[in-house]
């Protein structure tokens, strides 16, 4: 009996220590901007779910509204974007991909990245998973954009005013490149 439990643990750890894809795509920041049509500086106002039978039957979406400036074009910004999964556990329906709680709660800050979903039946602005929202906190008197890790388009923490020079930058090139036929 000793010995099967330290085979299944034994089995167990291997098994945990197989390496497995990670589900969210390192992005640059480039490669970020190239897929998403809007990034934005906003405070989020309201949150809340709601079911759809899109893209599968039975999802929960997360709709949030948010007000602010873009950071592309620096025109105001008021909209809703949703994300796929819920936090709210009366939902039941989370994925391991949706931005996280601290990062949408009500009346935060946050960097955003959405497109618009053709497809989706009320073509709304999706902001595709937590690659796509960085919270904003305050850092020695300053806002500061709170980094994801290695391989995201802001690994580490940067002042809010250096990540919108660049995000403004990227959107210039981006811009440039497309005018060129690149």
């Amino acid at each position: 009996m000793r010995f099967t439990k330290l085979a299944v643990a034994v089995l167990g750890a291997a098994v945990l220590a197989v390496p497995s894809p990670a589900a969210i795509k390192a992005l640059t920041l480039s490669e970020l901007m190239t897929i998403n049509s809007e990034a934005a500086q906003v405070r989020i106002l309201e949150k809340g779910s709601f079911a759809s039978d899109y893209p599968l039957a039975g999802v929960v979406w997360t709709k949030m509204k948010v007000q602010g400036v873009s950071l592309r074009t620096g025109e105001p910004v008021a909209t809703e974007v949703v994300f796929l999964g819920s936090h709210g556990p009366q939902d039941g329906y989370g994925t391991s991909e949706m931005p996280t709680l601290q990062d949408t709660r009500v009346g935060g800050e946050a960097v955003m990245f959405w497109f618009r979903d053709e497809a989706m039946p009320a073509r709304l602005n999706v902001v595709s998973d937590l690659s796509a929202v960085y919270r904003i906190e305050k850092g020695f008197g300053e806002p500061v954009l709170v980094g994801k890790g290695e391989g995201l388009a802001f690994p580490e923490n940067i002042k809010l005013v250096d990540a919108a020079a660049k995000i403004r930058a990227t959107h210039l090139e981006l811009a440039r490149q497309a005018g060129q036929g690149k």
